[in-house]
């Protein structure tokens, strides 16, 4: 997967950056439409870039706000084809721009209805998951793991706090504590119903194989969930969202935040401070991990740009 990015900016800058964009390797293709822009103002350039390119090339963008206003989309292509340059094409990094990885924590740990419809429903999943025989519970654990958006949030923080934006880590622990008391409280309500109904007998908790791994995990708990932490920013950074899923159910964050709300309305204080400190372990794991990843990347493979916006 590769790179096309589309510029808008002051047309008084373009003489200004497109010679090093013509003859930069990493560009493959340059198009130009002199005053193609309403909205700002300006020149349009779209540029087909390789991946391990892409931090140069919006470097080099950049230099054209000196001049004014502009915009960068940037669209993932599926494939290209450049005569002469197949074998860079073959070659290219799997990278995300910060841009993209980061509008993606932005996206999915965002406060909205449908964010928080999924906690609570994939809190609603795991309090049946927990009071499940074995099979069904590790089908509906995973399940509920999928749906709640439980590790965009967490994650998100953490790259607001590296970035030392307060705004941006104000609003995702907004989304962070209101989307877990949801998840809490819809858990804590599908345990009602299902005591209510006969299928939450006594025992059934203390005899689950889920509440055991969420209360008092092992040292291979504890290596699984540092794995999921990991996988996690490693995923979301390197355009392999696709089986994201794995290190969502690594980590237990969903199961651990729904046996809170358990513990609650059950008045088992000592369950719903089991499943307090699981969710918070977690999230450290998330926050720590994950954040070290950020910064790996940010060192090595960005070498310190900063995104644009």
């Amino acid at each position: 997967m590769h790179h096309q990015i589309d510029v808008t900016i002051p047309a008084d800058a373009t003489d200004e950056v497109l010679p090093d964009l013509e003859k930069h390797e990493g560009v493959l293709a340059v198009t130009l439409q002199r005053g193609g822009s309403v909205k700002p103002a300006g020149d349009v350039l779209s540029l087909h870039v390789l991946n391990r390119s892409i931090d140069s090339v919006l470097s080099t963008v950049e230099r054209a706000r000196e001049h004014g206003p502009i915009t960068v989309a940037t669209v993932r292509t599926e494939s290209v084809i450049a005569t002469g340059a197949q074998d860079a094409i073959e070659k290219d990094a799997d990278e995300s721009p910060w841009e993209e990885f980061e509008r993606t924590l932005r996206h999915h740990g965002r406060m909205s209805i449908n964010y928080l419809m999924l906690m609570g429903l994939g809190g609603a999943i795991a309090v049946a998951g927990l009071l499940s025989p074995p099979v069904p519970q590790a089908l509906a654990l995973a399940a509920s793991a999928i749906i709640a958006p439980a590790f965009e949030p967490v994650a998100k923080f953490g790259v607001a706090l590296l970035r030392g934006n307060l705004e941006r880590t104000g609003r995702a622990l907004t989304s962070m504590l209101v989307g877990y008391l949801i998840l809490a409280a819809t858990g804590a309500v599908a345990f009602l119903v299902l005591r209510a109904l006969g299928l939450a007998k006594p025992g059934v908790l203390a005899s689950s194989e889920g509440v055991h791994m969420v209360v008092d995990p092992t040292a291979a708990d504890w290596l699984v969930g540092a794995g999921g932490a990991l996988a996690g920013l490693i995923i979301i950074t390197s355009f392999r969202e696709a089986v994201l899923a794995g290190a969502l159910i690594a980590l237990a964050l969903v199961p651990a935040a729904a046996l809170f709300g358990i513990g609650v309305v059950s008045g088992d204080w000592t369950l719903a401070l089991g499943g307090l400190k699981r969710t918070a372990a977690d999230m450290g794991l998330v926050v720590v991990l994950g954040g070290a990843v950020v910064l790996f990347k940010d060192r090595f493979v960005h070498h310190g740009r900063r995104p644009l916006a």
